[in-house]
C-alpha cells in the first residue's frame, strides 16, 4: 500500500465513524514502506492494522450464548435450563469462565438408565442442598452443604423388625410419617433420611438425629415420587463429558472448521476465546446463514490487488481512482470511482459534502 491508500483507509473510517456510529476500523493489506511512516510519524498518526485476509471466522458469524454454570449443580436444574433456553448443551466453566465439561440431553438421559445402581448418589457426590432443592423439600437437621458420598439409597417400606436387616451406615433412607421408622434408621446408622408426605419430625428424633450426625430432610412428595425424583439431585459433573473436548477458538476460519463439524455427531460445540476462556455455543446451523466479514476497499477495485479471501467478504462500499477492474459484489454497493490523482482527494471532498 502506498501513502494515499493508508490515509484513504484512516480517514474514511473515521468520517464513516463520525456520519454513522458505528465501528469502522482502518487496516492496511501490506508494509508501512518509509514514506507512508514519515507522513504517519509527522501528524502523530497510529498506522492501520495489517489484515492478511478477510476469510470468515468463527468471530463474525452469530454465535449462540447460552450461560455456563457449575458443575455441581443438579441434573433436575440443568434439564430445566436446557428447557426454558431450548438447548439441549449445557457447558460447565469455573469462576474464571474456563471450560469444565459438557453435558447434553442425552447425558441426563443416560442417567435414567442407572436406577438399578443405589449407590449412585454418593457415587456422584451429591450435595444435600441438591436433594433439598429438587425435592422441593426442607432441612430439618443438617447441613445443606455437606455431601452424601457414601452408602446407597432405599426405601423403608416394611416394618422396623425387617428394617434392621437391610439399612447399612451411611445409607439414604426415604420413608413416612412412623415414629419407630424413623427412629430405627437413625439409630442403625442412616447418613439421612428424607420424611415424605410432609410429616411432621418429633422434637426426640430431631435430638437424636442431631447426635448421631444424621440429617433429616422433609418433602411433601409420597415415597414413590420422592424416589423417582432423587437421581435428579445428582451433580452434572458426574456426568458430562470432560475429554477430548471439540472446541473451536473465535479467531478459527469457518471454512476449515466446517469439515470437523460436518464428521462429528454433536449438536453444538463451545467456542473459546484466545485464552481458553468460554465465549458461547455453535452449531451447524450457525454456519448456514454465516455472512463474510464487511469491507470498504479505498484506492483499489481490482481482485488480485486486494486481500486474500475477498471473494468471501461483503464489500460495502467501493471509493477509488483507477480504472475499473474485476472486483464482483454480491448486492449493489455504493461505488465512487473519480478520474482524480489521488483517492484522498475524493474523501477530501464527501468531508466537504458531510460539512
Amino acid at each position: 500500500p502506498d501513502t494515499d491508500s493508508i490515509c484513504s483507509a484512516i480517514c474514511y473510517a473515521n468520517l464513516k465513524r463520525i456520519l454513522t456510529g458505528e465501528k469502522f476500523t482502518p487496516a492496511r493489506a501490506g508494509h508501512v514502506n518509509s514514506e507512508t511512516q514519515y507522513v504517519l510519524d509527522y501528524f502523530g498518526v497510529e498506522a492501520p492494522k495489517l489484515i492478511e485476509n478477510v476469510r470468515t471466522q468463527v468471530k463474525d458469524i452469530e454465535i449462540r450464548e447460552t450461560a455456563g454454570v457449575q458443575k455441581n449443580i443438579s441434573l433436575k436444574k440443568a434439564w430445566n435450563l436446557m428447557q426454558d433456553n431450548t438447548v439441549v448443551t449445557l457447558p460447565a466453566v469455573t469462576e474464571d469462565n474456563i471450560l469444565e465439561g459438557l453435558i447434553t440431553v442425552g447425558d441426563i438421559t443416560r442417567s435414567y438408565m442407572n436406577v438399578y445402581d443405589s449407590s449412585i448418589l454418593s457415587k456422584a457426590c451429591t450435595q444435600y442442598s441438591n436433594i433439598l432443592e429438587t425435592l422441593e423439600g426442607a432441612l430439618v437437621v443438617g447441613d445443606e452443604n455437606a455431601y452424601f458420598d457414601q452408602g446407597k439409597v432405599l426405601v423403608a417400606a416394611a416394618n422396623p423388625d425387617m428394617m434392621e436387616y437391610y439399612i447399612e451406615k451411611n445409607d439414604l433412607v426415604i420413608l413416612g410419617n412412623r415414629y419407630e421408622s424413623q427412629l430405627c434408621a437413625i439409630e442403625m446408622g442412616a447418613d439421612c433420611i428424607i420424611v415424605c408426605e410432609g410429616a411432621g419430625v418429633s422434637m426426640t428424633i430431631k435430638k437424636i438425629a442431631q447426635e448421631r450426625g444424621c440429617t433429616i430432610i422433609a418433602t411433601t412428595y409420597d415415597t414413590y415420587t420422592a424416589a423417582r425424583l432423587i437421581n435428579q439431585s445428582m451433580p452434572i459433573s458426574y456426568f458430562m463429558t470432560r475429554e477430548h473436548l471439540i472446541t473451536f477458538e473465535s479467531d478459527d476460519y469457518i471454512d476449515e472448521i466446517r469439515d470437523v463439524m460436518a464428521n462429528k455427531r454433536h449438536r453444538d460445540f463451545p467456542i473459546l476465546d484466545k485464552d481458553g476462556r468460554y465465549l458461547g455455543m455453535i452449531s451447524r446451523r450457525n454456519l448456514l446463514g454465516a455472512k463474510g466479514k464487511r469491507v470498504v476497499l479505498v484506492d483499489h477495485n481490482e481482485k488480485n490487488q486486494a486481500v486474500a479471501g475477498i471473494e468471501n467478504a461483503e464489500i460495502m462500499e467501493i471509493i477509488d481512482h483507477h480504472r475499473l477492474g474485476t472486483i464482483q459484489t454480491m448486492s449493489p454497493v455504493f461505488f465512487r470511482n473519480q478520474p482524480l490523482g489521488c483517492t484522498a482527494t475524493i474523501i477530501y471532498q464527501m468531508y466537504q459534502e458531510a460539512g
